[in-house]
């Protein structure tokens, strides 16, 4: 039965003949009967007053109060159970007029001028000039969030800093394509010291005068050096001279072989020496210094690497048995060396890392006398060496800082260039060239080609026109037609066209639905084949907008809407700002993998067309070795070789672990890296979960942060909040959920009592519903029994990113169809995308 049927005619006809902004007569007597008390303008409980006969209905702010009106009332959270209940008539007169007046007055559609965001510019210049390097330069001004997504239209507003910001990258791009004439360069020399050497971790050290290395392990911060101050400002042929020296080498390291590399000044200082391009090798056999030279091609922007490549130190796991083997011969060397370490390290709860480690040592060296250990406390230590070997080695290094062997850098001049070379972005420019020099098309056939893929759509006559005047009259004024183009180049990436989508008034066409699709599934702009579609008129038909969507979608956990999504929607680009406790001995790397189990579960069960109860309740997980055993307690079923490589692990389904709720990255975003906290668990999981966000907290009312230290449970604590009439409604709602993932420590791992206090953790709770639930377990349960709910939320967030605004009223409505229809026909997470786009929602500006 329809819920129509279920309102008397005459309420309908009435309700439904409603013009202008006056409560209806059921209305105003139900706002008097069961809300005036608690918000007319004199209390206005929670800043809530519905104390007016008069609606303004344009007012965003006012549909949006109606909307969480009809909720509450049809959820039973409002009237509040201790006050007189409406009887079923009432209740359904009001939903049925809530709803008629909020569809009437919330048709679908409503994004704002919508402009490209950081990741999205970046994808647009990277395929429009096919600069796979390109990236943004620093200091480029930040997008704004709305909603929980960075692409949404209220937050893109275009700031004088991002204006500029956008010219100078127009500007730097032109010159990339048709670079400004040079001048003859002339030949200047650059000298760096030790003291201009850089130190990165713990790569080197300044000692009497000389930078000394003393490792050779991949990432270039923790085993090279580089001038800060040298750096080519063309490419060309340069000289270098190299003062060098060995610093007590043994044995085999009388001779100590240095590579030098190129390095762009612009690229990461975690980049591997293997992927830089080698300019030299150096054969250094001399305690005292010795200069070196020899002339090679630097290109624009680059500087020189030293690299001592032969070290008998190695901090790369994949060489972890140097380590050990260099442990052991300092223990020949020196018969307690071992026994030193085991005892400082076992001693420091709080790291040891770098150079106050090694003091540490220095001093049990000297100061006590340490027994030799036994054969099984020496394997074990090494195998506890071999286990982190970054940790030791970045601490053992300043070993041979003191004592050897390392390599003394004394100086480095850099000098030219003394031949003009072409660099790579030089070859690549003219491949770039291709593309706007006339050869045998017209300027005015290259420029519409040009602002086509630019503008994503055909331009008009009178557009091209303006820029084919802009270029005719820079050839005019004495410009060259290189010159010229440069000038179209810049004003087309500054142009609203380029920096906007959908900017027609009306209906989105072909053009506008190509680029929502491809920017939403790819994150970058409709490829050739999507376009020729859209140019045929044909893309608005379900059948080809089907076919495209599905050959669009995302193939990797890799791919931008995979990352960029998930990474907004459960908040885990966030982590890389949060430093857990050391306590926890969470891992640089374990941070990324845990970031990786989310993206590739929401991956997989797209790409599978999995059911949604997979997000919630799978029987698989995607995770490391590490994690499963360290975080997820796991004991078999995962890949013990693969410690820092995500896999797919398969899991018993109904346990705490498993889909997103108890996801390590989940835990750690919900958290602070040193305590958790179960308002704001609570209130995630409300929005991102379950799709039903409280209010924020009235201004007056400031926050309760729960204490753990203390003697009573953070459930003690935060019982203020239920009891402070201005806060009960909304933590009624958000601490039941919140205690549901208190077991979850700051990093994920399942705790049975809180920290500090020896109380058993009480995760128990009753639902909204009256669903009593006693743990996780249940909770999860229970999701799965509504899954509805979070599909619900979770097409609402891909609506959200889609079209870059928040469904209203109407919207929703719709998409809360497409659930249904999707749970009758297997409830696939792939299904319920595909139909997402494919409806009047997505279609609509």
């Amino acid at each position: 039965m329809s819920f129509k049927a279920l309102v008397p005619l005459s309420i309908f006809l009435f309700f439904g003949s409603l013009i202008g902004g006056v409560l209806p007569e059921p209305v105003q007597s139900f706002l008097d009967n069961h809300c005036l008390d608690c918000h007319d303008s004199e209390t206005e409980k929670g800043e809530i007053n519905l104390d007016y006969q008069n609606i303004d209905w344009s007012e965003k702010d006012v549909l949006n109060l109606w909307e969480r009106i009809k909720t509450v009332v049809d959820s039973g959270e409002m009237p509040p159970k201790k006050k007189p209940r409406p009887n079923r008539a009432e209740l359904q007169e009001l939903s049925f007029w809530i709803n008629e007046t909020l569809t009437e007055n919330q048709p679908i559609g409503g994004t704002l001028a919508r402009r490209l965001n950081q990741n999205e510019y970046r994808a647009t210049i990277k395929q429009l000039f096919g600069l796979k390097d390109f990236d943004l330069p620093p200091g480029f001004p930040t997008d704004r969030e709305h909603h929980g997504f960075d692409n949404v239209g209220e937050g893109l507003v275009l700031s004088p800093p991002l204006m500029q910001s956008y010219s100078e990258t127009a500007q730097m791009i032109a010159d990339r394509i048709f670079p400004p004439k040079r001048t003859t360069p002339t030949l200047e020399s650059h000298s760096a010291t030790a003291d201009d050497l850089i130190i990165s971790y713990s790569s080197g050290k300044v000692v009497d005068g000389a930078m000394r290395l003393g490792m050779k392990c991949s990432p270039i911060q923790r085993s090279c050096t580089w001038p800060s101050k040298i750096e080519a400002k063309i490419s060309g042929i340069y000289k270098f001279e190299i003062e060098l020296s060995t610093f007590r080498p043994k044995g085999d390291q009388k001779n100590m072989v240095v590579k030098v590399f190129a390095r762009d000044i612009t690229s990461a200082d975690g980049v591997s020496h293997t992927q830089l391009r080698q300019l030299h090798q150096i054969e250094v056999t001399s305690e005292s210094s010795e200069k070196f030279e020899f002339e090679a091609e630097l290109y624009e922007g680059q500087t020189p690497v030293i690299h001592w490549a032969n070290a008998p130190l190695d901090s790369d796991r994949s060489d972890k048995e140097e380590l050990k083997a260099y442990f052991e011969s300092r223990e020949k060397e020196i018969p307690g060396y071992l026994a030193a370490w085991k005892t400082m390290v076992s001693g420091q709860n709080q790291g040891f890392r770098g150079g106050i480690g090694w003091e540490r040592v220095k001093a049990l060296l000297e100061n006590q006398n340490l027994q030799k250990l036994t054969d099984k406390e020496r394997n074990a230590f090494l195998k506890r060496v071999t286990g982190n070997p970054v940790l030791y080695a970045e601490t053992v290094v300043y070993d041979v800082f003191e004592n050897g062997p390392a390599l003394e850098i004394h100086n480095l001049k850099v000098s030219g260039p003394f031949q003009i070379t072409s660099g790579p972005w030089e070859r690549e420019t003219k491949k770039l060239q291709e593309l706007f020099e006339a050869g045998n098309e017209t300027p005015r056939a290259i420029i519409d080609h040009f602002l086509f893929r630019a503008f994503r759509r055909p331009v008009d006559t009178a557009t091209l026109n303006n820029y084919l005047m802009l270029y005719h009259r820079h050839v005019a004024s004495g410009y060259s037609e290189e010159e010229a183009m440069h000038l179209v180049i810049r004003n087309t990436l500054i142009s609203p066209r380029f920096l906007y989508r959908s900017l027609n008034e009306g209906p989105l066409d072909d053009y506008d639905l190509a680029t929502r699709l491809s920017y939403f599934l790819t994150g970058a702009p409709p490829d050739k084949k999507l376009l020729k579609v859209a140019q045929s008129r044909k893309l608005s038909e379900s059948p080809n907008l089907i076919n495209e969507a599905m050959r669009l979608l995302p193939q990797k956990a890799s791919d931008p809407m995979v990352i960029h999504f998930t990474g907004q929607w459960l908040d885990t680009r966030l982590l890389p700002d949060i430093m857990p406790d050391p306590k926890f001995r969470f891992q640089a790397s374990d941070e990324k993998n845990a970031k990786l189990e989310v993206e590739h579960l929401f991956q997989n069960i797209l790409k599978m067309n999995l059911p949604m109860t997979d997000f919630i309740n799978p029987d698989f997980t995607w995770t490391s070795a590490r994690i499963a055993k360290n975080i997820y307690g796991l004991k078999d079923g995962f890949d013990k070789k693969k410690a820092n490589n995500i896999h797919r692990v398969s899991l018993p389904r109904g346990g705490r672990f498993g889909g997103l709720l108890g996801n390590s990255a989940v835990m750690m975003a919900t958290a602070n890296g040193v305590d958790t906290q179960p308002v704001l668990r609570g209130v995630w999981l409300l929005e991102n979960i379950l799709g039903n966000p409280p209010p924020p907290p009235p201004k007056a009312v400031p926050p309760i942060t729960p204490d753990t230290q203390g003697a009573k449970t953070p459930r003690d604590l935060l019982s203020a909040h239920t009891k402070d009439s201005s806060c009960a409604s909304c933590h009624r709602k958000i601490d039941p959920v919140g205690f549901v993932l208190e077991n979850f420590d700051p990093v994920g791992r399942w705790r049975d009592k809180w920290p500090e206090i020896d109380v058993t953790v009480d995760a128990s709770s009753t639902l909204p519903d009256g669903t009593e639930i006693k743990d996780i377990i249940d909770f999860k349960q229970w999701l799965v029994t509504n899954i509805d709910q979070f599909s619900q939320c979770l097409a609402e967030k891909l609506m959200t990113y889609a079209t870059g605004r928040a469904p209203n009223y109407s919207e929703k409505i719709e998409i809360s169809q497409i659930v249904k229809d999707n749970h009758k026909y297997g409830n696939g997470f792939r299904d319920l995308l595909i139909s997402l786009i494919n409806s009047e929602t997505f279609r609509t500006k």
